[in-house]
């Protein structure tokens, strides 16, 4: 197929299913930046792989796992932000002037086991799966002590007169 025929298709398969692309991320994502970062990057890839696709009459399914999968990265890539703006949103000048060095000082206060998922996770951006690959630890496991080593940084935030209980 010539570059311009693929093209060509590859609009038209893209016309036919936008609704259900942008349905299915909304779904997900709810806020719309979010939904047209996920498309957007959802759209290169499946023109990326478009050579890759067997059969053009699946192209709707294909299409759609890749608008998951993009959501999905996002969502991680944005609770990777959250646990910093969590943080932050205790901070007042009047109370704490947490930065960096602050973060990384809670961070280092955390218990080994708990502190090594949390510098893999969010400083090393490996995934739970990865996490739990490396550590030979099931994902479940990796999930609740992160959940743990956050309440834990929340709590230690609260001692010191920082945050209070939400």
């Amino acid at each position: 197929m010539s570059k311009k025929n693929k093209d060509n298709k590859f609009t038209q398969l893209v016309q036919k299913n936008k609704l259900k692309f942008y349905k299915t991320a909304k779904a997900i994502l709810k806020n719309d930046d979010d939904v047209y970062d996920a498309i957007q990057n959802a759209l290169m890839s499946m023109y990326q792989n478009f050579n890759n696709l067997k059969e053009q009459k699946y192209f709707a399914t294909w299409g759609v796992r890749i608008v998951i999968n993009k959501c999905y990265d996002l969502l991680r890539k944005n609770k990777k932000i959250e646990l910093y703006d969590e943080l932050e949103e205790c901070v007042t000048e009047d109370n704490y002037n947490l930065d960096y060095n602050g973060i990384n000082k809670l961070v280092n206060g955390l218990d080994k086991n708990l502190y090594l998922i949390v510098i893999l996770y969010y400083y090393d951006d490996f995934s739970i799966k990865e996490i739990a690959e490396i550590l030979e630890m099931p994902e479940g496991t990796i999930k609740s002590k992160l959940s743990k080593a956050r309440s834990n940084l929340r709590k230690n935030l609260e001692k010191e007169g920082i945050c209070y209980g939400r």
